[in-house]
């Protein structure tokens, strides 16, 4: 993809998350010539993501189980927010998660 520096200049960071998500490399042109060229960083943490993945699928073909894990990390907003998990009586204490265990019938 060719980009204008005015127009790289505007819309930054718009450049930028396409350049992240989608790992595309952008040229930068000034006067239709091309100066630069913007190109996503390869990490560590996204080999270290692919091998974790790898295992873990050969691991279920395995055994017999499909699973579906994403080809990238997700990134911090998509992961869910831990709450703990509130008694009928709307507390969290100890006590009360004693409680409650001790009523089920396992």
């Amino acid at each position: 993809m060719r980009v204008k520096t005015a127009d790289l200049k505007n819309n930054l960071s718009k450049y930028l998350n396409r350049i992240r998500d989608t790992g595309e490399t952008i040229v930068v042109c000034d006067r239709d010539e091309p100066i630069a060229t913007l190109t996503p960083i390869g990490r560590d943490a996204d080999a270290e993501w692919e091998r974790l993945r790898v295992e873990a699928l050969a691991r279920a073909e395995k055994i017999g189980i499909k699973i579906e894990i994403p080809p990238r990390r997700p990134s911090r907003a998509a992961k869910p927010s831990a709450r703990p998990t509130l008694a009928p009586d709307r507390r969290r204490d100890i006590r009360t998660i004693d409680l409650v265990r001790k009523e089920r019938d396992y």
